[in-house]
Order: C-alpha cells, then sequence, then structure tokens
C-alpha cells in the first residue's frame, strides 16, 4: 500500500477538488491510518503492495489529506482533478463516496462537502431557468410563491387530482404538484392526469388572470420514459415537470438535463430519500453536497427544508443548504461544515420550503427565508375546514398581511379564511415564541 497521504503542509491548487469529511476511527485503529487508509481507497490504493502503478503516475494522482481536526473528527483532502470523468457526477460519486462507506477500519464517515475547481463547474449548465427564469415565467417579481401539493400523495383519480389542483389555483395557489409517489399508477394514470389537470390550469389562468403552473412528477422506471413524459407535458403546453432526484439516480438527471436544453421546461427536483443518506450526521452525506450536486447538473428547484414543519432539519443547516442554492460565492464556515465555492456562470436555483407547513406559519417563514423561496403547502391547505380553495386564500392572505407589516390577527377581521385557518391550528407564534424572531439572528 501506498504511503504518505497525509500532508498537512500540502496547499490545494486552482485544479484539486476539494471534500470535507467527518471520520470514525474504529475500535484500535488510530485517526492517522483511518485518514490514509481512506485517501488511499477513494483513489489509487488498495489493501495490499501493487506494482502496477507507474510512480511518476502514482506522484502525480496521489490526493493529500492536508487538513485534520481530531477533535471534531474532521479532515479535508485534495483529489487531483485528473482523478474524475469531471463531467460525470456518478464517477465522481463512486470515488470520493463509495467504496469508502464500506471500510471495517472507519466506524464512522460522512461527506460533507466538496468544492469543485472552475475547470469542472464550467463542463455543467447549471439551472436553464433558475430563481429568476421561473419568476420571468410566473411574472412574479418580489414575493415568495405559493405552491401546493395535491393530497392525499395517492388515491384521487386523475379527475379528483385535477379538480383539487384547480381549487387550489383559484385560492391563489402559483403552483399546483404531484407528490413524490404519484407517478402513473391505475387508478389515477400519468397521461390522463396531465391532460386533464394542464386543462385545469388553462382554465384557472382564465378566470384568476395570474400565470399558474403544474409540477407534473415524470419519474418514471426507465430515461427513456422518463423523457417520453416529459416531452408529453411539453407537448400538452405544459411548462414544468418533477423528478424524485435520490430514487431515479445522477445518470437520469443528466440525462434529463441534457434533453431539456431542447424541452425548456422548468425542472423540479423532489429530494425524496436524502434522510437514507443525509440525517445521520456521522455517516453518509450531508444534503449540502445533495443541494450542490442539484445545482450543478442543472435542475430549477430543490426542496432545502422547512425549520418550521415536520420534516427533519435545524435553521443553520437549512439556511447553509438554501445558500448553496442561491448564491455566486459561498464563503467557507467551518462550524456548518461549508467550503467555499465559486459558481462562475451557474444560476441560482430556486429554494422550495416544503412538509407540514399551513398558512400561520408564513409570517415565520418569511423571517427565516426571505422572498427568494417556494412555499409549498399539502395538508395545510386541502385540511383547512373550508375546503381546498379557501386553503390557498388563506397562504395568499397570510403572505399579503405579512409582506404589508400587517399581523394574522390583525388580517383576521378582514379575511375569514384566515381566520378560519387560525381557529383550526391555532398562532404559530403564539405556539412558538422562542421562534418569533428568529429570521433576523
Amino acid at each position: 500500500m501506498l504511503k504518505g497521504y497525509i500532508d498537512l503542509e500540502y496547499k490545494p491548487t486552482k485544479k484539486d477538488v476539494i471534500c470535507k469529511y467527518y471520520i470514525e476511527p474504529a475500535k484500535g485503529i488510530s485517526f492517522e491510518q483511518a485518514a490514509t487508509n481512506m485517501a488511499g481507497e477513494s483513489s489509487i490504493d488498495t489493501w495490499t503492495d501493487i506494482l502496477t502503478l507507474s510512480p511518476t503516475l502514482a506522484k502525480k494522482l496521489k490526493p493529500s489529506v492536508f487538513f485534520m481536526d481530531k477533535k471534531r473528527n474532521t479532515i479535508k483532502v485534495a483529489y487531483h482533478i485528473d482523478l474524475f470523468e469531471i463531467n460525470s457526477i456518478p464517477q465522481f460519486l463512486s470515488s470520493i463516496a463509495g467504496n469508502i462507506f464500506s471500510m471495517k477500519l472507519l466506524e464512522n464517515l460522512r461527506l460533507q462537502d466538496i468544492s469543485f475547481p472552475r475547470e469542472v463547474i464550467k463542463q455543467f449548465k447549471g439551472p436553464k431557468f433558475g430563481l429568476q427564469g421561473v419568476r420571468k415565467l410566473l411574472k412574479v417579481k418580489d414575493r415568495p410563491l405559493i405552491g401546493t401539493i395535491v393530497k392525499p400523495k395517492v388515491g384521487l383519480t386523475s379527475e379528483k387530482h385535477a379538480e383539487v389542483a384547480y381549487n387550489a389555483w383559484l385560492g391563489g395557489c402559483d403552483i399546483v404538484k404531484d407528490d413524490e409517489n404519484l407517478t402513473n399508477q391505475k387508478f389515477n394514470q400519468f397521461e390522463k392526469r396531465a391532460k386533464l389537470t394542464l386543462k385545469a390550469r388553462d382554465k384557472a389562468e382564465k378566470e384568476t388572470g395570474e400565470r399558474k403552473m403544474y409540477m407534473c412528477n415524470i419519474t418514471a422506471p426507465t430515461c427513456q420514459e422518463m423523457l417520453r413524459r416529459a416531452k408529453y407535458v411539453k407537448e400538452l403546453g405544459g411548462e414544468y415537470i418533477m423528478i424524485d432526484i435520490i430514487p431515479v439516480g445522477w445518470t437520469a438527471l443528466q440525462t434529463l438535463r441534457e434533453a431539456n436544453e431542447e424541452l425548456g421546461l422548468v425542472l423540479h427536483a423532489h429530494r425524496c430519500m436524502h434522510s437514507a443518506l443525509t440525517r445521520n450526521s456521522k455517516h453518509g452525506v450531508n444534503m449540502l453536497v445533495i443541494a450542490k450536486l442539484t445545482r450543478l447538473i442543472g435542475l430549477d428547484q430543490l426542496h432545502v427544508g422547512t425549520v418550521t414543519g415536520k420534516m427533519h432539519g435545524e435553521k443553520d443547516e437549512v439556511l447553509a443548504v438554501r445558500d448553496e442554492c442561491i448564491l455566486k460565492h459561498v464563503k467557507e464556515n467551518y462550524k456548518l461544515n461549508v467550503l467555499k465555492q465559486d459558481w462562475g456562470n451557474i444560476k441560482p436555483l430556486f429554494p422550495v420550503a416544503s412538509g407540514g407547513l399551513q398558512p400561520t406559519m408564513i409570517p415565520e417563514l418569511v423571517r427565516i427565508f426571505g422572498k427568494d423561496i417556494i412555499m409549498q403547502f399539502g395538508g395545510g391547505i386541502h385540511a383547512h375546514p373550508m375546503g381546498t380553495k379557501a386553503g390557498a386564500m388563506a397562504c395568499r392572505q397570510a403572505l399579503d398581511a405579512t409582506l404589508k407589516g400587517v399581523s394574522l390577527s390583525e388580517a383576521t377581521k378582514t379575511n375569514k379564511e384566515l381566520k378560519a385557518a387560525i381557529d383550526k391550528w391555532g398562532s404559530y407564534e403564539k405556539l412558538h415564541p422562542t421562534h418569533s424572531h428568529a429570521a433576523g439572528d
């Protein structure tokens, strides 16, 4: 086995790919031994001495563990760019997040972040629309977007699905989307659902005078079928599609993004299944990495967390993911495991808060995220006592009041739908007083 991967004097070059890891050695293994073996296994080494690699190439390609913090179980590794097929996310992950997770001498390992050099960034198109492109499409310049997920997730017929979507649009939703596990089931087949729901969208646009969008879930068994479904939505006059990014995999996403140069659809990334990789703070892959890869490949929207809702994710963690989505220059934040990243010409994608939200949370969501957020409500709209349309109206009423600096309790005096929402769910600020001033932190 080659030695010498730890080099604390090494200064990364502009062509190095930098990875930050949490690394926890197994019992009886030193921190240095664990770091050395992990670096080797992810690149040019194996478990025993080999004679097949030329010393010259080995010297060039050998990664360097250039930073170690034993108290925080943290290392940073610099990988030479030539170790990678630099336009292939699957190959990157097979190296820096592949066999190393199975090594016996590691009790835990977590990929915290990747910093890509400009040469890699230039290989990718990034979002076709991104944050500003979506705003332009919807003709909404300076407020959060309001969306809903048709509920229940599965079980509605195509006709009922379209009806629920229509009522949500009439009530004020900008966007309606399928949920992650609704694809092409017998009770609600893809083509029929897409056709009926887009027809309902057209009707809602005429009646409200607002642009309305439908995110139809094109997640499919094969890339060919995924692309067929995307083209079908386009032929029907759809402008949006969504896809379950972890279940379909990175090759499917890169395939979809290539095809989207011609299709010209907004690509919404649903992150379902991500917690299988990201939730354990000691092992797996940080959500920050998922967000970065999604932006690099070029999807336009991504779920980042809610802070306030039902999904896992602390405020600082969620905002770090949000920043990775929207900033051009990301600064290093050691505490939050963020590496610096220059995104070059890659557009920002639109962050999405979704999961357990309801109208009375809107003031807190605005304080946390500001205006550049898509707020998606499921049960928080469809479980409204007066129905879906009223649930959507309550969301728009809460948002309008918040943007005007009016309290929701004051706004209920002229908005019966919002009052009914507060009567059902209570005042979020009263129920969570410690959160009420969080956004300015």
